[in-house]
Parts: C-alpha cells; sequence; structure tokens
C-alpha cells in the first residue's frame, strides 16, 4: 500500500492510503459522468389521451428538461447520487488524520548523545538533526498525549518526566547537548523499562509540576534516535514498550546488498572521517634512555587517504598550552584500512604528549589522542593463587613494573588482607581461579571465575569455545596476535553489564571482558588457566600471555611509565592515587582553566568524575606535588561514522535481519524519520454515503421534487 501526504489548510496533516490502481481510478471517475449523462437522455414516452389542455403544458415542460443537450436544471435526485459517488471515491483513497481520543497516548523519546552524534555529515550535526526529528513528534502530539524525553551515551538520563505540556518538552529537548562518551543503549532501555509503566498509586501531589500520572495499561511507543553505534541489546525485556528506531545519518549511508549466497555485506559502508584508535608511550628496550610513542589510524572513507601525525610536547607548567611541534610523520592510508606509526624520542622527565592528524573529516573529536610518559613508578599487585606457576613466572618477568604480592585463597581470608583490599593499598588484585565475597577497592582480573555482584549472577559455562576474535584496539589487547591458535576446553560467560566491553569474542559467546565498577575496572578472563593439575588452556604457552600480563598492568595496575591513559574515557569515573597524605587534590582540566577540588575517599584514593572530554588533565596537591593523565575516545564503535539499522531493498527476511537492530527480543528495521500516529477516517465517509443513499431511496419513493 503507497502513500502519499497531503495537507489541509497547512495546520491538519493528512494522508491517502491508495488501494486502487489508475485504471481503476480512471473507471471510477467515469462514474459520476455517466450519471450526468443519464440526466441528459431525452425519455422514451408513449402516447397518452388527455382530457385536458392542462396536462399538455406540463408535458410539454418535460419535454425541454429531457431533450438532448439542454441545460441542467435542479434536481435534487441528482445531487444526492453525485455526492454519494464522490464520498465512495473520497472513502476509497484512505484518508487519515492525526485525532485526539479520551485515551492520552504515550510516546518515549530516546536522544541519543554519544560522541559520534556530533559528526557534521548530516548539517549542522547529527543531534541537532535528531532533535529536529523528534520537534516533529512533539509538534503532533494532541492534548491529551503524554511525552517522555530520555538522553543517553555510554549512561541514560531521564530529561522529562511523562507531561502534556509542549513548551516543557521543547525546552528540554533544545537543553541536551554533545557529549563525547561512546554509546550503550541497554541502560537507556533499563530506564525505560522502569519508567514507561509508573506506578499507579502516586497522585498528583507525589509528581512535579508539569508531570501527569499515567495508566499503566497503555503501551507506549519509543522512538529511539541515532545512528546505532552500539552494540545490539539482546534478551532484554521492554514490556509493552513498541520500539522504533529513526536512523540519523547521511542519505548516501545505505548499506550494499549482499551478492547472492552472502548473508550479509562484506563490509560496512564507507563513511567521512580518519581516526586515531590508539596511542601509548614505553621505555625502548634497547635503549633505556630513550621512549617509543606508539600510535594507530582508521581510514574509514573509500578512498585513500594522505595526512600527517603531529606530534606535539605540552608543558606541564602550562596546562592548556598550544604546546610544542617535536616530529611529524607522513601516512599514506588506503580506503578503509589501518596504518601504525612510531615516534622515537629522548627520556626528559615527565612528558604530556598529544598526536594530532593534518586531516578535515565529519569528525573532528578522534583526529587528536593524547599521552603522557614520566618517572616510572611500580603498580602495587596482589596476586590470589593456588601455586600457578606460569602465572607467577610471567608476573616475575615484568618486575621492573610492578611488585607483586602472592598468596593462597586461605590466607587472603585474613583479617588484615581483608582490610588491605578494601583500603586502596594495591593497584590491582588478580584473582586466579578465585571469586571472593566482595569486589576489592582496585582494580582487578579473574580468571575462569566471574566478579562477585548481581550482574554476575546467572553464569553460563561454555565447553570448547573457538576464539573467533578479539578487540586488538583495547589497551589490555594491544599489539595481541595469536589468539586464533589458543584451544579451550572449558569457560564461563554471562550477560555483559551496561558499559562492558568485549576483549575476546568466541562461538559460545564473550569469554573475556571489561566491565567498568564505582571508578575502577574488573577485567574478566572467562576461562581458567589450569584445571587442578591439568592445563585448561594453552594460553600461557604462548608468546601473548606475557604481553597481556604487560598490557595490563600498564592499562589497571597504574604503572606510571605511560599512566595507563588509554584506560580513561571521557564520562567515566578516574581512580587517582597520590602517593602523599594530602586530604584533597585539584585537577586542571585539558583548557587550563576548569579545576575541580576531588577529596580523598575512606580508601585512600581520589575519585575524579569530571573527565567529560578527551585531553590531558593535571592532579596536582601539596607544595610541588603533582601527575598527568590523559582521557581518550579510543571506540571503533564512535568513530565509524556508518549508520546502522537500515535494511537494503530486495533482502530475504534472513538477509534482513543481519542489518535490523536487535533490541529485547525483536528485531527492529530502522527508518530515517519517524511517522506520526494517524487515525483511518475512511468509514464516515463511507457511512455517509450510504445515509445519502438510503435519503435518495426515499425522495424518489415519494416523489418530492425540488
Amino acid at each position: 500500500m503507497s502513500r502519499f501526504g497531503s495537507s489541509l489548510s497547512g495546520l491538519v496533516p493528512v494522508t491517502f492510503a491508495n488501494p486502487l490502481s489508475a485504471v481503476q481510478w480512471a473507471v471510477l471517475a467515469g462514474v459520476p459522468v455517466g450519471i450526468i449523462a443519464l440526466y441528459f437522455l431525452k425519455l422514451r414516452r408513449r402516447p397518452v389521451q388527455v382530457a385536458s389542455t392542462l396536462l399538455w403544458r406540463r408535458s410539454l415542460e418535460d419535454l425541454h428538461v429531457n431533450s438532448l443537450f439542454q441545460r441542467l436544471r435542479k434536481n435534487l435526485l441528482l445531487f444526492l447520487q453525485l455526492l454519494a459517488v464522490l464520498l465512495a471515491m473520497f472513502a476509497l483513497s484512505g484518508p487519515r488524520i492525526k485525532g485526539s481520543s479520551t485515551q492520552a497516548n504515550r510516546f518515549i523519546l530516546a536522544i541519543d548523545e554519544s560522541a559520534s552524534m556530533a559528526a557534521t555529515d548530516v548539517a549542522p550535526t547529527r543531534l541537532e538533526k535528531a532533535k529536529s526529528e523528534a520537534e516533529k513528534v512533539i509538534a503532533n502530539m494532541e492534548k491529551n498525549d503524554l511525552m517522555m524525553i530520555v538522553a543517553f551515551s555510554d549512561r541514560a538520563r531521564v530529561v522529562s518526566n511523562y507531561t502534556s505540556n509542549q513548551d516543557l518538552l521543547r525546552r528540554r529537548l533544545s537543553s541536551i547537548k554533545p557529549t563525547q562518551n561512546t554509546t550503550s543503549l541497554r541502560e537507556a532501555l533499563q530506564v525505560i523499562a522502569g519508567l514507561a509503566n509508573p506506578s499507579t498509586d502516586r497522585t498528583a501531589r507525589d509528581l512535579p509540576e508539569g508531570v501527569i500520572a499515567v495508566n499503566s495499561a497503555m503501551a507506549p511507543k519509543l522512538s529511539v534516535f541515532t545512528d546505532g553505534g552500539f552494540p545490539d541489546v539482546e534478551g532484554l525485556s521492554i514490556g509493552n514498550v513498541e520500539p522504533e528506531v529513526v536512523v540519523i545519518g547521511p542519505a548516501s549511508a545505505m548499506p550494499d546488498a549482499p551478492k547472492p549466497g552472502e548473508p550479509k555485506a562484506k563490509k560496512t559502508p564507507p563513511s567521512d572521517n580518519v581516526a586515531i584508535l590508539a596511542l601509548s608511550a614505553s621505555r625502548d628496550e634497547e635503549k633505556p634512555d630513550q621512549f617509543q610513542v606508539f600510535g594507530r589510524v582508521r581510514n574509514y572513507r573509500e578512498e585513500s587517504v594522505k595526512t600527517e601525525a603531529r606530534l606535539i610536547r605540552h608543558d606541564p607548567k602550562k596546562p592548556g598550552s598550544a604546546g610544542t611541534l617535536l616530529d611529524a610523520i607522513a601516512l599514506s592510508i588506503g580506503p578503509q584500512a589501518e596504518q601504525s606509526f612510531k615516534f622515537d624520542l629522548n627520556d626528559n622527565g615527565l612528558a604530556e604528549l598529544e598526536v594530532r592528524l593534518d586531516v578535515k573529516d565529519s569528525l573532528p573529536l578522534d583526529n587528536r589522542a593524547f599521552t603522557v610518559f614520566g618517572t616510572p613508578r611500580k603498580a602495587q599487585v596482589l596476586l590470589v593463587t593456588l601455586r600457578n606457576r606460569y602465572l607467577t613466572d610471567s608476573l616475575k618477568t615484568l618486575s621492573d613494573l610492578s611488585d607483586v604480592t602472592q598468596m593462597t585463597p586461605e590466607e587472603a581470608k585474613a583479617t588484615d588482607v581483608k582490610r588491605d583490599v578494601g583500603s586502596g593499598k594495591y593497584d590491582l588484585v588478580i584473582y586466579d581461579g578465585v571469586r571472593p565475597d566482595a569486589a576489592p577497592e582496585a582494580n582487578a582480573l579473574y580468571f575462569g571465575v566471574l566478579p562477585p555482584g548481581k550482574a554476575f549472577e546467572k553464569p553460563k559455562v561454555v565447553d570448547g569455545p573457538v576464539i573467533l576474535d578479539w578487540d586488538v584496539a583495547h589497551p589490555m589487547m594491544q599489539y595481541v596476535r595469536d589468539l586464533n591458535t589458543v584451544l579451550v576446553q572449558k569457560a564461563v560467560t554471562c550477560e555483559l553489564p551496561s558499559g562492558s566491553a568485549t576483549l575476546i569474542e568466541s562461538s559460545g559467546g564473550p569469554i573475556a571482558f571489561v566491565a567498568p565498577r564505582m571508578g575502577f575496572v574488573d577485567a574478566v578472563i572467562g576461562f581458567a588457566l589450569m584445571d587442578g593439575a591439568k592445563f585448561n588452556t594453552n594460553w600461557q604457552l604462548k608468546s601473548s600471555f606475557p604481553l597481556f600480563l604487560y598490557n595490563t598492568l600498564r592499562a589497571l595496575g597504574n604503572a606510571r611509565e605511560s599512566s595507563g591513559t588509554e584506560a580513561h574515557l571521557p564520562g567515566m569515573p578516574v581512580v587517582l592515587r597520590a602517593d602523599s597524605s594530602a586530604t584533597e587534590v585539584e585537577v586542571i582540566g585539558p583548557d587550563g582553566k576548569s579545576v575541580e577540588t576531588v577529596k580523598r575517599s575512606p580508601q585512600g584514593t581520589f575519585l575524579f568524575n569530571g573527565a567529560r572530554s578527551t585531553g590531558l588533565y593535571r592532579a596536582r596537591w601539596g607544595k610541588d606535588e603533582s601527575m598527568s593523565f590523559a582521557v581518550n575516545l579510543f571506540d571503533g564503535r564512535e568513530s565509524d561514522l556508518s549508520p546502522r539499522g537500515l535494511v537494503p531493498e530486495g533482502l530475504s527476511e534472513s538477509q534482513a535481519d543481519s542489518y535490523k537492530i536487535k533490541i529485547g527480543f525483536n528485531a527492529v528495521k530502522g527508518t530515517r524519520r519517524t511517522a506520526p500516529a494517524i487515525k483511518d477516517y475512511w468509514w464516515p465517509l463511507a457511512v455517509g454515503m450510504l445515509g445519502i443513499i438510503l435519503l435518495e431511496w426515499y425522495i424518489y419513493n415519494r416523489r418530492v421534487y425540488v
């Protein structure tokens, strides 16, 4: 069924359904013409002898009326017949108009405010385009309709609770600003599912001004305005919410249809972006007086890109300064390909470094990356294990990065050990096949077990998982290349909590991941290294295993050599460990102007929640004590600006499913713009047509003339 739009006086939006073909409409249009033609034709009358000439006068008048091609005179029957046919034609066109109802409709608008929504490939930005589309939904509200607005990135926040106040909704919608955070729809859906059906026992006095209590029996319609840069959300019940995904992106971003026999397209559509996906600094093993800066750049365009990576050094004493250019490297990157780069520098103490790409694209945010290199600081590590010599020997080779305290699970239950773990004494706690009763006040690495907490209460055992892929962009997995040769006998996995990132993907799901926890990070390797005295995996025999531990000490152990800068993401809490008795620290933002004071927690750490943007931050305390850290995006989903959720034309149902976005237990096909709620109004026209036919029948049988 096709549709074509119209507007009545520019005020009431009307659409029409068109169930007939052009030939059928032509035949139908001939009906009123035929009715009029019948009234033009003469009547054949039989001769009648009359007794009075008065009757002849009336007969002569009838001859004038029924003569061919004479002017039509007023005839009520003709008018009623034409009106009935016109109403029938109008009813067949299927008029639909947005109308009011005694029961309010409910709408939920979910606006994606993540980093990729700042892209300028849709003028002025994707976020502004999303807000303009959402504004249309607000404009189509009826007086009884209710609407709620939720903004989401890596977390969700309610911008406006249920209300029918359109002015309030517009103000709250306009207040949504872009963030530099990653995207997770799962948390937004959890918030929406909880608020979509508020308790009916709340009275109007319990609600804020402008918020209306609603009946939970009304099924709300959810419109998600996004570019689809997030993993699918499967297995989450959203109740009776009806989801709709409005895909925001350039018109040319429709994915190519797969060739016959292919389940889906071989690669994602190109997008106008070039991004730095990794940057780190480490000491040169062969030249201890030098250090190296490594980075990786990806070109998402369909044509090659020639650009320049510029290394800039910032003065720690001048926060927010422009910096000094140290070196530059020419890069030539193929279409939808990656290229690595390396800078060699002399070790002259603390170095705050920036790498900047000389390129113009739709997302300037990921054209800059930051790292810090300075005075080494060893990570304070607690290892809880049953004498796993492969793990302990690997950590001994990294003694220049960490001080490791080793103990058995029974020794870890001692009161003084629990006190140390809960007081923030350690930077990293490694649990080898041991699940603690409570999470430590530190970053944690688990082998073969899941962390404590409700999010991990439903584990799933996977026998013989085959490693399919791993995230080399993550700091813990950089330069890890041989996992395709790793064998695993048994692993444990679960539904990943909000904000998690998969490290290793297997045939049985994610078997290694990282999850945020109140300013800390839990890294989970779902398979144990040993099964008693036997091997559960051969990973500890591969060269990538000590490399993984090396990356983990730098990323989670707070080893000061590169400050673990890659682990700090925009919008995520940063745990600062000042080697001092100071009760508070001041954190200076990347602009060099904003200053935030952070007080020491009972665990002895400083939890900084103000890292909202990428750049170099500096914490200072005491007289001349300070430390620097960097915040980077480093997220391939955000940098890949190709919208997700649009389905190419001409695909089978099975092929189309691979393009759809999974929300709850449904696969949702994305659309370019949200469709306003409409109601069919053909049936009142059909009833009116029947009434006119009955009136015409009555007039004809009663011989009533006008």
